[in-house]
């Protein structure tokens, strides 16, 4: 019975809860039919009268679903509230089940804040039949407006070329470039216009245009741009207007130059004149036909001569030949003609020019003297005025005051080599003078005349005088010694000795010995014995083909005979040469000059022996390395020379392997000695065989000859890098650090004082292999710090680096 009634009470139960559950859920049921979907709008950003063309809104459904159906919901979608608010139907985009975005046409106009309103029907949202469905998103109204901005304020004298921005707000211009142009203008200020081209659109709110001006005003003024209606979309409003400030500038004209002007050096001058307010025009012949120059008489200028160097500069070379005495000034007029736009006055500026009294000075780089006289170059320097060519210089030019003395040359510039004619400047000439010898015993005076016919724009003649020290000749000799000695090899060194004999009262001299510098390479000089130990040495004075010697004492006089000096030579090629003594003077205690006699040397080559060996170029019996590098000296000389070893007018590669094929030929083994492979590099060798394999060679000498050169850059391959000693050590003021290379590297010696601080640093740079060792491959340091000052004495580091290699090793300064 309880069993019976327990599953009675479970139905009971059963039946209960299904009533409840179906009476609920038919509630549930009922109430989601009643509740209609709900739909909001947004935006990324507020949106106003400006932003709304292009603008994308997103409607968002809740409670529902947006039909999958692209033209339901084109179909279902409007917009109100604002007129000629507008999409299209590929503006609208169903990006999920529950958003829509719609981007936004406008082209209208509006004046207060307004409000659009989206409405979606049913058709658009699934399963709903209910009210269409609205929302609304306020709209801000912006005044129409137009400004104007520009980089920099607007001037009279910049207006030309200047781009202003027109701004628009609250609408925007059309696409159409001709439908801007057309609705543009500007007032305001006369001659201010813009052309088709001119005019730019670079966004839907903003146009620039570049304006070109050619007229004049004298107060500040104002542009006016205005912008019809045809130029803005959709827009039927007034023309909107914006206003800019200009400010005026009063035309004016300037001149400058770079230094003040003189009578002397107007011809040529450069001048600039400067607009102000205004531009010049573009033409050249407008420009020239208005430009005048005036105020100094002979002072023009040709058409060639202007130049127009920007809007509102144009220079001017001026010509000028003529004269005046007091100081002057220049007037340069501007016509209205050479100015863009320009109808007022001419425009004027004035220069000063100051004045020069016409004169010829005389002037020499040391003082003449009878002895120096022949070869002496005279500057004279017209102050004033400015020389015509050469050839009109040399008519009108005379010299006089000391029978014998002609002039040689006569030019326009400086020059070393003084033979050479060139003219560089209008005020200053050159004059090499002759003197045939011509004895004259008390001092006199050189007079120098230039005619009015060398003178530029003059009328008279203009005279300079120079005074020249007579000097008297002496009972002395001086002669070089030995007179003749025989030429040892390439590279090796010739000593000689400046002798005196018959010397009387001697306090000083001076020597200029020349030499064939083919032949030889001045070394060194040392005083000699015959004046007092104290002789102040001077350091000589040496160019390519001369040295010149100089000493003096304060000790008392000299007399007899003597050494006075010995010069070092190396031999730089075999090859007969001469020493000669010219401008040799000795001086007194009284300071008085004296002539001397002298006496040069020669320098021969031994005669050719009966037999000859091919390829013994110094004839000493053996062919080797002083006749290889005899070639290499003379590489590339023509006509006869006893390097030409198959005599065919040149010498060149192959002589230079003929006589390397010949080494041997001799009574004695070549000798390859440390001095002579000193005189070869590398660099040297590698070209010779570069060149003598390119003309494939089949003869045995020559290919013995490239054998031997193969040979011979193996010898001065070093087989390691090495930082050698320097010499001399100690030293002073200068010494030199050899060093070899067994690969190519950048090279950089590095000196350093006791306290570890840098004193130098000289970059050698890029060196192939090699030796580096005699002077003219060494590392030199002159004794000097990074500021060009002396070291003092002590002791000093030096570092090499070269790639991956770095060695250092100490000397010794002594003063």
């Amino acid at each position: 019975m309880n069993t019976r009634f327990l599953q009675n009470q479970k139905r009971i139960v059963f039946i209960l809860v299904t009533v409840l559950m179906v009476t609920f859920g038919t509630q549930l049921i009922s109430y989601a039919q009643e509740t209609d979907p709900t739909i909001t709008a947004s935006v990324e950003a507020p949106l106003t009268e400006a932003n709304l063309h292009g603008s994308v809104v997103t409607l968002t459904l809740s409670g529902g679903q947006f039909t999958r159906s692209h033209w339901d919901i084109v179909d279902a979608l409007t917009i109100s509230g604002i007129d000629r608010v507008t999409f299209a139907s590929w503006d609208v985009d169903r990006v999920s089940d529950t958003e829509v975005t719609i981007e936004l046409n406008f082209a209208g106009d509006f004046d207060t804040d307004a409000t659009l309103t989206f409405t979606v029907g049913s058709d658009a949202i699934v399963d709903y039949n209910g009210n269409a469905l609205t929302v609304t998103l306020p709209v801000i109204a912006i005044e129409e407006s137009l400004t104007v901005s520009t980089e920099v304020p607007l001037t009279e004298a910049t207006l030309h070329g200047s781009v202003i921005i027109l701004t628009l707000n609250g609408v925007r211009f059309a696409d159409s470039h001709w439908r801007i142009r057309s609705a543009l203008s500007v007032s305001g200020i006369e001659g201010v216009t813009f052309d088709s081209w001119d005019v730019d659109r670079v966004s839907d709110t903003e146009v620039t245009i570049e304006l070109n001006f050619a007229g004049d005003f004298d107060t500040d003024a104002t542009l006016t741009f205005t912008v019809g209606s045809d130029a803005i979309v959709d827009y039927n409003g007034n023309a909107l207007t914006v206003t800019l400030p200009v400010i005026a500038i009063e035309e004016s004209l300037t001149v400058s130059t770079e230094v003040p002007l003189t009578e002397a050096t107007l011809h040529g001058s450069v001048i600039i004149l400067t607009l102000n307010g205004v531009r010049f025009a573009d033409s050249h012949w407008r420009i020239r036909s208005a430009l005048s120059v005036s105020g100094i008489e002979g002072v023009t200028f040709d058409s060639w001569d202007v130049y127009r160097v920007s809007d509102t500069e144009v220079i001017i070379e001026f010509e000028f030949a003529g004269d005046f005495d007091t100081d002057a000034t220049l007037t340069f007029t501007v016509e209205a003609g050479a100015i863009a736009g320009y109808n007022g006055d001419a425009l004027t500026a004035t220069l000063p020019v100051k004045a020069v009294e016409e004169s010829l000075t005389a002037s020499t780089a040391a003082p003449l003297t009878e002895v120096a006289l022949k070869g002496s170059i005279i500057t004279l320097t017209l102050n004033g005025r400015r020389f015509f060519d050469r050839w009109d210089i040399e008519r009108g030019f005379s010299v006089a005051g000391i029978e014998g003395v002609t002039v040689r040359d006569v030019f326009l510039v400086i020059d070393t080599t003084v033979d050479d004619v060139i003219r560089v400047i209008d005020t200053v000439v050159n004059v090499k003078l002759g003197f045939d010898g011509t004895d004259f015993d008390t001092d006199a005076t050189l007079t120098f005349t230039v005619e009015a016919d060398a003178i530029a724009g003059y009328n008279r003649e203009l005279t300079a005088q120079i005074p020249v020290a007579a000097t008297q000749q002496s009972n002395a000799t001086v002669s070089i010694s030995p007179a003749s000695i025989v030429t040892p090899d390439v590279g090796k060194e010739l000593t000689f000795s400046l002798n005196i004999k018959g010397g009387e009262n001697v306090a000083g001299y001076q020597a200029t010995v020349l030499y064939n510098y083919i032949a030889l390479d001045y070394v060194r000089s040392v005083n000699g014995d015959y004046l007092p130990a104290d002789t102040f040495f001077m350091p000589p004075v040496v160019d390519y083909r001369s040295v010149t010697l100089a000493a003096s004492t304060l000790a008392g006089a000299s007399n007899g005979d003597g050494t006075l000096a010995t010069i070092t030579f190396q031999v730089a090629d075999f090859k007969a040469s001469t020493l000669t003594l010219s401008q040799f003077y000795l001086v007194d205690t009284d300071g008085k000059r004296w002539e001397v006699t002298t006496e040069s040397a020669e320098v021969t080559i031994p005669p050719e022996p009966k037999i000859a060996i091919l390829g013994d170029i110094n004839r000493d019996g053996i062919v080797n390395i002083q006749d290889l590098i005899i070639v290499n000296a003379r590489f590339g000389q023509t006509g006869k020379n006893s390097a030409d070893i198959n005599g065919d007018g040149i010498v060149n590669i192959m002589d230079l392997v003929l006589v390397a094929g010949a080494f041997g030929n001799g009574a004695a083994a070549p000798a390859l000695s440390p001095q002579s492979l000193e005189m070869l590099t590398t660099a040297d060798i590698q070209r010779w065989l570069f060149q003598a394999q390119q003309l494939e060679l089949t003869d045995a000498t020559s290919l013995r000859g490239i054998r031997f050169l193969e040979q011979l850059l193996a010898a001065l391959m070093p087989k390691k890098t090495v930082l050698l000693a320097n010499y001399p050590n100690p030293f002073n003021p200068e010494t030199w650090i050899p060093y070899q290379l067994s690969k190519p590297a950048d090279v950089t010696l590095t000196i350093y004082g006791v306290n570890g601080k840098i004193v130098r640093q000289l970059a050698l740079g890029h060196q192939p292999v090699g030796i580096y060792q005699n002077r003219s491959q060494a590392a030199h340091w002159d004794g000097k710090n990074e500021f060009g000052e002396s070291v003092v004495s002590g002791l000093y580091f030096y570092t090499l680096t070269a790639g991956n290699f770095s060695a250092t090793r100490k000397m010794l300064i002594m003063k």
